[in-house]
């Protein structure tokens, strides 16, 4: 199973040549991921309410551009989960156009979980281990 997104692409998010800026995928992905969370009941209004397991800091975001999108409007992000470690975990994702099926980019993001009060790696909690399980598709535990 994998989390599928509607983002909303805006007129200003354009680059000079009228494509999807490069920079501006990382954001559609996190509004996915932050989508995926809220959708599980995991929503917050103050950072001191955020549950446990949404303290992370990202690591590393791979993206490779295969297509350009070039104008506003919908792209479906959608993400599944590949490798879940102690404190780390890391979702791939795909950007694509949710009507013809082009896919605009595609990549991965590794988090790692701190803690809220020393900022040092901790563990994911038995939730965050269930719901990235029901994201994997083969994915690999490390």
């Amino acid at each position: 199973m994998s989390f599928s997104w509607h983002s909303e692409v805006f007129f200003d998010e354009l680059d000079l040549n009228g494509n999807l800026h490069n920079a501006r995928y990382a954001v559609h992905v996190e509004r996915a991921q932050s989508a995926l969370f809220e959708q599980l009941g995991k929503s917050w209004r103050s950072f001191a309410d955020r549950d446990a397991d949404l303290h992370y800091a990202v690591r590393e975001l791979h993206v490779e551009f295969l297509a350009a999108m070039t104008a506003p409007g919908p792209m479906r992000v959608e993400l599944v989960g590949q490798r879940i470690g102690t404190t780390s975990a890391v979702y791939g994702f795909t950007c694509a156009d949710p009507k013809a099926g082009t896919v605009f980019a595609r990549g991965y993001r590794a988090i790692v979980k701190v803690d809220r009060d020393t900022g040092r790696p901790a563990p994911w909690s038995d939730w965050y281990r269930e719901v990235f399980a029901s994201l994997s598709e083969g994915g690999e535990r490390v």
